[in-house]
């Protein structure tokens, strides 16, 4: 309790002291006007410091100061110009420094000079200016990402699609196939981790489907046998007839890749990699660091490692974007974040258990969406690749336009090719005629994708489009869209389905 003072008169400093939330302390100056015992504080700051009046009464102010704040504090008096602002640090019951971000002034209490300190806690403020940082920095990297991924993607649109025309030419037994294969599968990979820096940023549109987490586990097994290496024992413990999910399939892929090589890292030595899936019924509300679980079915997916653990007060921090504890150049500090964001994207959740020796486990948790469907014993159909209609091939890049039109062709359609808008205008004015489908690229030089297909569509209302990008923040609802870099049957099912009139637009979160 703040001590009443002896004056009669200064009732209201006593109510001041009592009721502030702000810190106040009043400091005996010596003869020599250096700031000396602790006189009286406010109920603010000894709720702050943690400490009972009594002990702090006649305490030596430099006992609380580190010795930078003290000596500023006595460099400030000697140039008695008042009031004076600075931060001083002081030292709290716990032994924690806290900054105060005070004013300082001169005057009388009790009958004695004494110094006057108005404090606030600036720790609140700098956990803000820290978080307006990191989103400052995650808007950065969504600039540099997508400033990126056009161009980057382009080229690697380019390699993936000339290696599959070259395996699709060659024989299986051929010796060069099996490094085809590697450069195509790469080309791929390197397309997927500039698709985590769009994410990652939320500029990327995700398109939400049908996905059974099985299923995705399944065919990237053998991708993350060889991530994880031979001295890491793989363990995949799926539950049959698991709940489906809706979200975007290449993110769920990522989500377990990131997992799965940050198991791998946290194993230098060796060990046990286990991944399971359960369809579970949360019964009550759960807070987990990704937001608050509502009652309710969830698909649960767990990735569990036996490696070193996680500190204490790492496991507070490691989903914070560019945090990591990894050595210079092994890590970004994005992994973990990404996997943060894409799960918040899909409305899903993520908690972390870890103690140090015994390994860590990552749990998730995603919004039941349907129940299994019953597997059909009848053989699919065949889809339906072939077409004989005339297309309009827009795209500035050399290697992507060759395996765009071999691909088109080789499956029955006529195809003009134009490398950018305005030669695509000249092309159209000869042959509107015959042009059943354009299909563009949405970032070109003069004239992009979508400002060509305004114009194309004042020349031929209902000429059927599809726009090819490496980057969506700039479609527009309700246009066929395929992201580079795409497979070739993923091509030509879009292509068969549009001019079908069968394309279905694809959910986006």
């Amino acid at each position: 309790m703040t001590e009443k003072p002896n004056n009669g008169h200064d009732t209201v400093l006593y109510q001041i002291l009592k009721y502030t939330s702000d810190a106040l302390l009043i400091i005996k100056l010596s003869d020599m006007n250096m700031p000396t015992h602790i006189q009286n504080m406010s109920q603010g700051a000894l709720s702050l410091l943690g400490y009972p009046l009594r002990e702090m009464m006649e305490k030596d102010i430099s006992q609380l100061l580190d010795h930078n704040s003290y000596r500023e504090l006595n460099l400030f008096l000697d140039k008695q110009e008042e009031p004076f602002e600075l931060t001083l640090n002081i030292r709290a019951s716990d032994g924690k420094e806290i900054p105060l971000k005070s004013t300082c002034s001169t005057g009388r209490y009790n009958g004695q000079e004494v110094l006057l300190i108005f404090g606030k806690d600036t720790r609140a403020h700098q956990q803000l200016e820290n978080k307006l940082s990191q989103i400052e920095k995650l808007e950065a990297v969504g600039q540099l990402a997508g400033g990126i991924a056009h161009d980057f993607n382009n080229v690697l649109a380019g390699i993936s699609g000339l290696a599959e025309l070259t395996l699709r030419k060659l024989p299986e037994d051929h010796k060069a196939v099996s490094s085809i294969k590697t450069i195509y599968q790469k080309a791929n990979n390197t397309a997927n981790m500039v698709r985590q820096l769009v994410a990652f940023s939320r500029n990327q549109r995700l398109t939400t489907k049908e996905t059974d987490i099985n299923k995705i586990i399944r065919s990237n097994q053998k991708l993350l046998e060889r991530y994880l290496g031979e001295d890491i024992r793989f363990i995949i413990e799926t539950q049959k007839n698991l709940n489906i999910i809706k979200i975007d399939p290449s993110a769920l892929d990522q989500i377990i890749t990131n997992m799965c090589i940050n198991a791998r890292d946290a194993m230098p030595d060796g060990g046990t990699l286990i991944i399971k899936t359960a369809n579970i019924t949360v019964d009550r509300e759960r807070l987990t660091p990704s937001g608050l679980i509502t009652p309710g079915r969830y698909i649960h997916l767990s990735i569990r490692d036996t490696g070193m653990g996680i500190p204490e007060d790492v496991l507070k921090r490691i989903f914070e974007p560019f945090y990591t504890t990894k050595d210079v150049g092994y890590g970004t500090g994005l992994g973990l974040s990404i996997v943060y964001g894409l799960l918040k994207q899909h409305n899903s959740f993520i908690e972390c258990t870890s103690r140090l020796g015994e390994g860590t486990t990552f749990d998730m948790y995603f919004p039941f969406y349907a129940e299994p469907k019953r597997k059909n014993r009848v053989k699919p159909a065949q889809k339906k690749l072939h077409g004989s209609e005339t297309i309009l091939l827009v795209e500035d890049e050399a290697d992507l336009i060759i395996f765009l039109k071999e691909s088109l062709e080789l499956y029955g359609y006529k195809v003009y090719i134009a490398h950018n808008g305005a030669k695509a205008l000249d092309v159209f004015e000869t042959r509107n005629k015959e042009i059943d489908l354009v299909i563009s690229d949405v970032v070109m030089p003069e004239i992009g994708g979508i400002e060509l297909k305004l114009i194309l569509e004042k020349q031929a209302p209902g000429l059927k489009f599809l726009l090819i990008s490496a980057y969506t923040n700039r479609l527009e609802p309700g246009v066929p869209f395929l992201q580079k870099p795409f497979q070739s049957e993923e091509l030509l099912e879009t292509v068969r389905a549009i001019l079908d009139n069968a394309y279905v637009l694809p959910d986006h979160v």
